[in-house]
C-alpha cells in the first residue's frame, strides 16, 4: 500500500516487480519499504511518499521465471537491399 507519490514514478506492476525483487534479496518489508522509497526520491518523485508492504507468509517469495514468447521479426526484400548496401558501405 502507498500513496500517490509513488505511482507518480511507479507503474502498478513495476511496484510490484521491485518489491519481489527486494523481498527475494532481504525478506524484510521494512527495508523493502524503505528501498521503494528511496527509489521513488531516485526518480524524482515530487509528492509526499509512504509505503506499507505487506507480506502474508514469513518466507520470501518465491522465484518467478515468465516465459518470453518467441518473436519473429522479418525484414522485406527491400529493406534486406537497403540493409546490405548500407553493410557494404561501411566496408569502403
Amino acid at each position: 500500500m502507498s500513496c500517490d507519490g509513488i505511482w507518480d514514478v511507479f507503474m502498478s506492476q513495476n511496484a510490484v516487480d521491485f518489491a519481489r525483487r527486494r523481498l527475494l534479496e532481504h525478506n524484510d518489508p521494512v527495508m523493502c519499504s524503505r528501498d521503494l522509497v528511496d527509489e521513488a526520491l531516485k526518480r524524482k518523485s515530487g509528492d509526499n511518499l509512504s509505503v506499507v508492504v505487506v507480506c502474508f507468509q514469513p518466507q520470501a517469495p518465491p522465484n518467478l521465471v515468465v516465459p518470453r514468447g518467441r518473436v519473429q521479426r522479418s525484414i522485406s526484400a527491400e529493406g534486406l537491399k537497403e540493409l546490405q548496401s548500407f553493410l557494404d558501405s561501411l566496408g569502403n
